[in-house]
């Protein structure tokens, strides 16, 4: 079962050793993917691990780049990306309007950690020229505030 918001007592600013971690507490299930979700109901969470170029982090906003057209060796955006898979999720989500987990990947002491932002909602996407050339799908999230 899907669950939308926080999961558990896991609040935002909790730190995760890894991937496999966030899998386990069931509030990023997949262990590779960065989204978590289905086309038809929408993405629960997210993970920026710093493999986009395109992606952006601050205060107020979130710009993330969809799925697709890496390559898996170099990590380089090499193709365009499709609205097709993932990003479908991502989609939904901004169709619905429910919220998205959203943990990113930070340097700490104890060596890089994924750390849970909180929630926030998807509120719009574009195609636009990648940095690499590509069309690439950003989606852009805001912070839910309670």
């Amino acid at each position: 079962m899907r669950i939308f918001g926080h999961v558990g007592t896991y609040r935002p600013g909790d730190l995760f050793a890894n991937r496999l971690e966030l899998s386990l507490t069931g509030l990023h299930k997949p262990r590779r993917a960065g989204v978590s979700g289905s086309q038809a109901e929408g993405a629960d969470s997210i993970v920026l691990a710093g493999a986009y170029e395109d992606d952006a982090f601050s205060e107020d906003e979130i710009i993330y780049s969809g799925s697709g057209g890496r390559d898996l060796q170099t990590g380089k955006q090499v193709t365009d990306q499709e609205m097709i898979g993932r990003n479908l999720a991502l989609r939904r989500s901004q169709e619905t309007g429910l919220p998205v987990r959203v943990f990113q990947r930070v340097a700490h002491e104890d060596g890089e950690k994924f750390r849970y932002e909180g929630l926030y909602r998807i509120i719009s996407y574009q195609f636009a020229r990648g940095k690499s050339g590509f069309q690439v799908l950003l989606f852009r999230l805001v912070p839910i505030t309670t």
